[in-house]
């Protein structure tokens, strides 16, 4: 039994032996490594502003008469990092009627081409991509008093509210190509998405 027992510790150092010797020699042969990887998230922010109703408008929307038109241009400016689709919603003031316009010949409703009016949402859509760095065209040049204005409203103080929204360009469509080709339903659709 002493034989048996002396075989069997033999064979068991024997294969405590080998199992240390390849665990150790596969030890030589592996490797790991890890990366980080970095990943920032672009920003997308813009800027509204009114040059010509800054410089006159302001000044000519004092003690405006039925009929006048003042300069009021919001132009929207995109100083984030990535590209943008951008909106415009105007609220003029309950009970005044008044209309927007843009160049010389005075068209009721009218606006620049590159804005689109969306009658289901009441925005205004830019309807190319708004690059970094890049402003928009004036949604519209001017406002005009409508010629129904009357001593009611005489002295009356009115805001006219112009709200901007902007939303990130990519990831709206496949590829960048489709992305500048939206419709401005698809636009809004991707306003209503990103905003929800």
């Amino acid at each position: 039994m002493n034989a048996k027992k002396k075989i069997l510790s033999v064979g068991l150092a024997a294969s405590l032996a080998a199992v240390a010797i390849v665990g150790s020699s596969l030890a030589y042969f592996t490797d790991t490594d890890a990366k980080d990887n970095v990943f920032t998230i672009g920003n997308v922010s813009i800027v509204l502003t009114e040059p010509e109703w800054d410089t006159t408008g302001a000044g000519e929307a004092l003690d405006m008469y039925p009929g006048e038109a003042v300069a009021k241009d919001p132009t929207v400016t995109n100083d984030g990092k990535n590209p943008a689709f951008v909106r415009v919603k105007v609220e003029f003031p309950e009970g005044i009627n008044m209309t927007y316009e843009t160049g010389e010949n005075y068209t009721p409703n009218n606006c620049d081409p590159d804005w689109k009016y969306n009658d289901a949402d009441g925005y205004f859509y830019y309807t190319k991509v708004l690059e970094a760095g890049a402003s928009t065209s004036s949604v519209f040049d001017r406002v005009r008093l409508g010629t129904d204005a009357t001593n009611n409203t005489e002295g009356a103080e009115s805001t006219i509210k112009v709200t901007a929204e902007a939303v990130q360009a990519q990831g709206a469509k496949p590829s960048f190509t489709a992305v500048q080709n939206m419709t401005v339903e698809e636009i809004a659709a991707w306003f209503g998405t990103c905003m929800a």
